[in-house]
């Protein structure tokens, strides 16, 4: 060490440690002027500060402004993982660093799968972004982009400017080439525009808005094809959709959920979409609902429209529209003598797109009473409620009452046991159950056929829906009813996790007269002395294996006797190993199988796919393979899929592509999401 008091200066010689605050130096040499508060370091310097580290063969700080200069300088970035080398490095502040002839990549060291080469690079992490210019992004050693200018997010922050554009091909469209704009416009309000390039069919425009309240948010998407090549004879050559999605709770208690879609023509989503659940839509809903929840009571009002986008649907057969619905419901436990009270109150106008259809205004109250009678072994419910519902309509059949009403009072007693043991498996500790259950319901026959069928449908027959207390959803039919369910569950607990590893249910309605309410006029009554037998089952194997099964058996019937059933086996373990094995099946309808999943092959290589095969048509309905490759810096993914949007159609063929480079930027399609949508169980990355 060399001390000269005269110049006011301090030379250290030898491996020396300097800090100040969050910042450290090391050097084999260091210079020190007090006079003008600068700090000279060469040979192996090492120097750290908040969230970047340097080493280096020298450096210069200015300690009062804290700013310093740095020469063949290797860098590393700690929170992104981020590293590589530059010419120099200028320090400005604590946040902004300027670097010369820079490499950049979050590939690990010894290895550059990608490299960002740029002449002059910035990273400000005061607002999260990084600058380059005159850049080149290699891949492997070879160059694929040239950048003059790129901006690039370094942490979670939004910023304006392009995202990398996605490319794709499908039978329908063509080559397909979108290039969004994105704008922070403020913390809370976001914008995308998105020109996009249909070799097929011309050019399109698509933006998004969204937006984020303290009270409220939602999300506005529009898409416009100005021309379409592919328009037979011209006819709706402009093509776009709509839609508006908005939730909040404006005051204390008050809540909104709004959505709204439209498509310019039937065939839009076929033409168009690329996903199973979009393309078999066949009603775009338009819906405003406003709710208020009060202590032990809840209001709703709403609005509902739907466009029928389906040519196959003929008018008559198109939904109503409900403008307005109004509906009250209270639920009170607990009352004097341990007394339940219930109310429900609908009112709803119903119009419908056919003129010659029946329409008008509907009442619907349903006060109820029961008495709840639960111990630890068992319980026991009564339950007792008058339905009134009353109509006020327009274009009724001749003859017919405009104003019909029904009023009708339900019975109900709900009871049920619990059994338990104790017992082991594999010296496992385990308690099994035994859960008889006894419903039984009474409703007395009204003939109903003056009354119309505005949104009343049978309810899907399941294990649940054997202690409904009526057949039909909806206000416009209430099933009569003198009916007993029997019903049994067993399960198996673990004892020390209390997670249930097996459940087993059965059940069956028996009926004591027929049912004579139905749907429709002239439909014969249903004289089956019970109902069709239900069955579910569900069972852990392990840590990694599950799975379910239901089954509706009906011993009325001479052939076909099973109903309806599904069965499904899915694998999920902690290496990213998953696979669904599925099997639907509803007599004369559905006949379907459904393998999904992921395997890794290597531990970075792994293959994703789906198969959905309608065994009623003999042809696939959804299909997808591929594979993802996931290194330390970059991912990719690559599927080729068929879509069926309708049995007599031709399928739909497309190939889709992700490229990502990690902790920089992704090209391609929203493989990912697309995968997590498809694939139950799948996570990406």
């Amino acid at each position: 060490m060399v001390l000269s008091q005269e110049e006011n200066t301090l030379l250290l010689d030898g491996r020396t440690e300097v800090r100040s605050g969050s910042r450290m130096l090391e050097a084999d040499e260091i210079f020190y002027d007090r006079g003008e508060a600068t700090l000279d370091a060469s040979g192996n310097v090492y120097f750290e500060q908040e969230g970047l580290r340097f080493s280096s063969q020298s450096a210069h700080f200015d300690l009062d402004a804290k700013q310093g200069e740095l020469q063949q300088v290797e860098y590393r970035v700690v929170d992104l993982g981020a590293r590589g080398s530059a010419e120099s490095a200028e320090i400005e502040s604590a946040d902004l660093t300027h670097f010369k002839d820079i490499s950049y990549t979050t590939c690990r060291p010894g290895s550059n799968d990608w490299l960002l080469e740029a002449k002059e690079l910035d990273i400000d992490r005061a607002e999260g972004i990084g600058v380059a210019r005159h850049a080149k992004v290699r891949f492997k050693g070879v160059p694929f982009a040239y950048l003059p200018y790129a901006r690039f997010p370094i942490d979670d922050r939004r910023h304006s400017g392009f995202l990398l554009p996605s490319i794709g091909t499908g039978e329908r469209s063509g080559t397909d080439i979108a290039v969004p704009y994105y704008f922070n416009i403020a913390p809370e309000l976001d914008a995308t525009l998105t020109p996009r390039y249909l070799s097929k069919r011309g050019f399109m425009l698509g933006g998004e808005l969204r937006y984020l309240q303290e009270k409220h948010s939602g999300e506005l998407r529009a898409e416009i094809l100005p021309d379409d090549r592919e328009a037979i004879d011209g006819e709706n050559s402009t093509r776009g959709a709509l839609s508006y999605q908005a939730r909040g709770n404006p005051a204390p208690r008050w809540g909104f959920d709004v959505d709204l879609n439209y498509v310019t023509d039937n065939q839009y989503l076929d033409d168009l979409g690329n996903s199973l659940v979009v393309t078999s839509t066949r009603q775009l809903e338009r819906r405003g609902d406003l709710t208020y929840t009060g202590d032990g009571w809840d209001a709703l009002g709403r609005v509902q429209y739907f466009q029928t986008i389906d040519d196959d649907i003929p008018t008559s057969a198109r939904p109503y529209t409900r403008l307005p619905q109004l509906l009250f419901n209270l639920d009170k436990p607990r009352q004097a003598m341990g007394l339940r009270y219930l109310l429900r109150t609908e009112y709803a106008n119903f119009d419908h797109p056919d003129d010659s259809k029946v329409k008008g205004h509907r009442f619907d109250i349903q006060p109820g009473i029961s008495l709840p009678l639960t111990r630890s072994w068992g319980f026991f419910t009564p339950k007792a409620s008058v339905r009134y519902t009353g109509y006020n309509l327009e274009n009724q059949t001749p003859g017919e009452s405009s104003n019909p009403d029904r009023t009708l009072p339900t019975l109900s007693l709900d009871s049920g046991l619990f059994f338990d043991r104790y017992t082991t498996m594999f010296d496992t500790p385990l308690t099994q159950t035994l859960e008889p259950r006894l419903f039984y319901l009474y409703t007395p026959y009204e003939n109903q056929d003056d009354l119309p069928d505005f949104d009343t449908a049978f309810v899907d027959f399941s294990f649940a829906s054997l202690f409904r207390e009526n057949r039909f959803s909806g206000s416009d039919r209430v099933g009569d009813a003198n009916q007993l369910t029997a019903a049994l569950t067993s399960r198996t607990l673990s004892d020390s996790t209390g997670a249930e590893l097996f459940r087993a249910s059965i059940g069956q309605i028996y009926y004591f007269r027929d049912r004579e309410v139905q749907l429709l006029t002239g439909l014969p009554e249903q004289d089956d002395s019970s109902s069709p037998v239900v069955g579910e089952l569900a069972a852990r194997m392990g840590d990694d294996w599950s799975t379910r099964a239901s089954i509706q058996w009906n011993p009325h019937k001479d052939q076909s006797q099973i109903e309806k059933g599904d069965a499904s086996l899915l694998y999920r373990d902690d290496d990213q190993r998953v696979a669904n094995l599925s099997y639907r099946f509803t007599d004369k309808l559905v006949k379907q199988t459904d393998i999904s999943g992921r395997w890794p092959i290597t531990p970075r290589l792994g293959v994703v796919g789906r198969w959905t095969y309608s065994l009623l048509h003999n042809t696939t309905m959804l299909g997808f393979a591929g594979f993802e490759y996931d290194s330390c810096c970059w991912r990719v993914r690559l599927l080729a899929q068929q879509l069926l949007t309708s049995v007599d159609d031709e399928p739909l063929n497309t190939v889709m592509l992700q490229f990502e480079l990690k902790g920089f930027a992704s090209i391609g399609h929203e493989v990912d999401d697309y995968l997590e949508d498809n694939i139950l169980g799948y996570h990406a990355n």
